[in-house]
């Protein structure tokens, strides 16, 4: 291989930061802007989850928990988003509880901006219970007593004209229990939520976790990270106020693609740059040519004479 060529290789070694932070920031920008073609392949256990709301006889009322804040948002909120879309589109009735502070107020405006899309009544259609301190002694008692031990929703209006609380006034008669989660909160459910069943949505580092729940069938379905929320948008066929076919999580998804590709360019170009600096290293002094500016090294004080 000639000099000059290896010459320009080696200069991978040693790219300006501030060219891969702008590449960077524009191939994850462009996804938000322009649709990236992405084939989705469900897993097993994303299917599962639409199974497992399909599967409900019609009158049934699901269970939302939405424990995830500001933290987590990237990957529960888009999961969030698909589940109450599709719950919408499939007229499911659900109530939303949440045991850390956020959850409910961020599923609170997904909800606002679907029920309009899908033309859904708070109340009728899905009402918000809001956050609720002390876990474990709430689930215990909502699977008892849901008006009795919940008494106002998050608007603050009381449960005992709320035609939907009224109807399922233990958590016994749920359908579904669905946990959309960024901690380890699924573990109260499985313990203190027996005979329910359950559904669960979490971070893409706690999935390795979550999985044995669903094959020993104590867990209905499953949507781990940012691709489980991509996968259920595929299969459900998620639609956007635009009519946009993909949401959060496909948009979020061609993001993700783009910057491991980028990493990986990255990756081959380093070791392209270190293949070819010991080529130029191995060669014999003096059977070289010098660098030139064309070859991409800088060229040297000329003599200047009279």
């Amino acid at each position: 291989m000639n000099a000059p060529l290896l010459r320009a290789l080696s200069g991978f070694r040693q790219i300006d930061s501030r060219w891969i932070a702008l590449i960077t920031v524009v191939l994850l920008a462009v996804p938000m802007f322009v649709s990236v073609p992405l084939k989705m392949v469900a897993f097993p256990a994303t299917r599962a989850m639409k199974k497992a709301i399909d599967d409900l006889p019609p009158d049934a009322i699901i269970v939302l928990s939405t424990d995830w804040d500001s933290g987590t948002r990237g990957e529960c909120m888009p999961q969030t988003a698909a589940v109450i879309d599709y719950l919408f589109k499939t007229n499911r009735r659900f109530g939303i509880i949440g045991f850390i502070p956020q959850g409910p107020e961020l599923a609170q405006d997904l909800c606002d901006e679907l029920a309009r899309k899908h033309g859904k009544t708070y109340g009728k259609d899905w009402i918000n219970w809001g956050y609720r301190p002390n876990y474990v002694a709430t689930i215990i008692a909502m699977m008892n007593d849901i008006p009795g031990t919940l008494k106002n929703d998050i608007r603050g209006d009381s449960l005992v004209n709320e035609p939907l609380t009224q109807e399922l006034k233990t958590l016994k008669r749920a359908g579904l229990l669905i946990e959309i989660t960024g901690t380890r909160l699924y573990g109260v459910f499985l313990q203190f939520a027996a005979g329910v069943p359950l559904a669960f949505g979490c971070t893409g580092v706690s999935g390795p976790d979550m999985y044995p729940y669903l094959q020993s069938g104590q867990a209905k379905g499953l949507l781990v990270g940012l691709g489980g929320a991509a996968q259920f948008e595929d299969i459900t066929d998620y639609h956007d106020a635009q009519g946009n076919r993909g949401g959060q999580g496909t948009r979020g998804m061609g993001s993700q693609s783009l910057g491991h590709l980028l990493v990986m360019v990255l990756i081959v170009m380093g070791n392209l740059g270190v293949w070819a600096q010991r080529r130029l290293d191995d060669q014999p002094p003096g059977s070289l040519p010098p660098s030139t500016p064309a070859d991409g090294a800088p060229a040297g004080d000329e003599e200047v004479t009279s």
